[in-house]
């Protein structure tokens, strides 16, 4: 848990630092992958989550409701405000953490959103050792409930594999590449058209019953080349 204590906050920090520097017109900028979301309704939502578990604020059966209800209490707030609250909930954090990754899961998945939406994509700032496998193990969970083989990723020299089995799908792309496309970062024909073998289309149709895939391309770019 230390491990995940320490990269949650060091990904708290570089949005911290992005969103201090950003022109004030920025904050109400669209955020592509989440389309109902501007960019302050992003942080919004990744300082209410915390404070929400951490006060005992449990979603009951609404899921969509809480989540909406938890951005919309901070519309009001000003970004100093919204950023003082974030970085005064170590103990909520460590807590939810110690529980499970979803938190930091789901934080590392809007920071690169975020970063698309202010036009400063950054794939190196990626915790590749803990993020990648998080994900895959996360993956694996929803393949198993279908009887699917599992996925592959091969960066370079480098495999990870989602869960013991035979492999259905191997994709041949870069760990932040991965991590965008199995958080459904990706469209149906980007993921179709990603390097690698075996059969995609069952594994699409995992991914879009699990969180919608995007209609249209987000037009992202992974800024370290392999």
């Amino acid at each position: 848990m230390t491990d995940r204590l320490e990269a949650y906050l060091n990904t708290r920090d570089r949005i911290c630092t992005v969103v201090r520097d950003l022109p004030a017109d920025s904050l109400d900028a669209i955020v592509p992958a989440c389309p109902e979301w501007s960019v302050k309704d992003l942080l919004g939502h990744v300082v209410g989550l915390p404070a929400a578990i951490g006060s005992g604020n449990l979603p009951d059966g609404d899921l969509d409701g809480w989540l909406r209800g938890i951005v919309d209490e901070r519309r009001s707030q000003r970004l100093g405000e919204l950023l003082s609250e974030w970085e005064g909930l170590d103990t909520a954090i460590a807590a939810t953490l110690s529980a499970s990754d979803a938190l930091y899961g789901d934080l590392v998945v809007h920071e690169h959103d975020l970063l698309a939406a202010v036009r400063q994509p950054d794939s190196s700032s990626f915790d590749t050792e803990i993020v990648l496998p998080m994900t895959m193990s996360a993956v694996s969970y929803w393949l198993r409930d279908t009887g699917l083989g599992a996925i592959e990723c091969r960066d370079a020299d480098r495999v990870w594999v989602s869960h013991d089995g035979p492999i259905g799908w191997t994709i041949e792309v870069s760990a932040w590449e991965a991590v965008r496309a199995l958080n459904s970062r990706r469209t149906a024909d980007e993921l179709r058209s990603l390097p690698g073998t075996g059969e995609a289309e069952p594994y699409i149709a995992v991914l879009d019953g699990h969180l919608p895939l995007p209609r249209t391309s987000l037009r992202e770019v992974d800024t370290v080349p392999r």
